[in-house]
Order: structure tokens, then sequence, then C-alpha cells
């Protein structure tokens, strides 16, 4: 046994036990998992940070007097579309960058409701597609204030006819009351 010992160390091949193989193996693997974890983390959040800054982009745009509903609409489906990307594996993601996009996810939703209102809010799509920042005509303008006025006015008479319906009873509630045999109706004590 010892020759061989002898004859395996001169030809320079030496026989290592399994564990050290194992161990090799294992650690090799969990280095490249950690090289993974840490590229796929730096990767997105590389990306969320373009992500959040069209986001933003979009925000501003949206508040200044006449936006361009046409595009921030475009804008924030691509918006999403990368946020769900990179939500996708937040599996492998630091907490806090799966918080962050969560909360992206969710600003950027209330950005299209808001963009969704606009848009349907506005008297015609001629007037989102005018460039931001200029003037509205004067029969816009016009337009906008009829529409409003008139929303006021639906909303005076739903407001009266809640009060009227809440101060006089409906005269179908005050018959069912008088429907009841008087064998099952309850005597107030006072």
């Amino acid at each position: 046994m010892k020759r061989r010992e002898r004859g395996l160390r001169r030809s320079g091949r030496t026989k290592l036990p399994f564990w050290r193989v194992a161990v090799a193996v294992l650690g090799g693997a969990g280095l490249a998992f950690l090289t993974y974890f840490f590229f796929l983390n730096w990767s997105v959040v590389k990306s969320f940070d373009a992500t959040s800054a069209l986001l933003k982009g979009d925000i501003l745009a949206l508040q200044l007097a006449n936006p361009n509903l046409s595009s921030l609409k475009a804008s924030q489906s691509q918006v999403l579309s990368q946020l769900y990307q990179e939500q996708e594996t937040s599996a492998l993601q630091f907490p806090s960058s799966k918080k962050a996009i969560a909360k992206a996810i969710e600003v950027a939703n209330q950005v299209n409701q808001e963009i969704d209102l606009r848009y349907k809010a506005s008297p015609s799509s001629a007037q989102s597609s005018s460039p931001a920042g200029a003037p509205p005509s004067a029969q816009s303008q016009q337009q906008m204030t009829q529409e409003r006025q008139q929303e006021a006015q639906s909303q005076q008479k739903l407001n009266s006819l809640l009060s009227s319906n809440s101060v006089n009873p409906s005269p179908s509630s005050a018959d069912s009351s008088a429907a009841v045999p008087q064998s099952q109706k309850v005597t107030k004590p006072w």
C-alpha cells in the first residue's frame, strides 16, 4: 500500500477525499448563486431607477395646465409593464427593493386612474393632442365651464333628492308598517 501511495505521489496524481470534493462543489455553487443574486438585485435597482424617473416625469407632466393625455397614457403603460417585469423576480430581491417596487406600482396605478378621469372629462380628444403649454381656446374654455355648471346642477338636484328622501320617508315604508298584524306590533314603553 505504501508503494502505491509513493507511486501516486511520484506521478502527481493524488486522490482527494470525497468530503473535500463535496465542499468544493457546494462552495462553487454557493458562490455562483451569490454572484447571480447580487447581480440580479443590482440590475433591478438600475432598472427601477430609470422607471421611477419616467414615473416622476409623468407626474410632473400631469400637473401642467394642459397635459398631452394620450402621450401620458402611453408612457404610463410602459412604466407599468416595466414595474411588473421588475416585480417578477421579487423572490430574490432585497426587501427594500420589493417595497419600493410595490409602492411605485401603487402610485403608477393612481396616476393611470387620474389620466383616465381627465381623458374622460376632456371635451374632445383634440384637446388632449394639443401641445403641452398651449393655451386652450375660448370655445373649449366655455365648453368646460358649461360642463362644470351642468355637473354642479346635477349634484345639487341629487343632494336635494337625497335630503327630501331622508326627511320624508317613502310611502311604501309607511304602508309596509301598517300591513303588520296587530299581534306582531311591538309596543313602545315611551
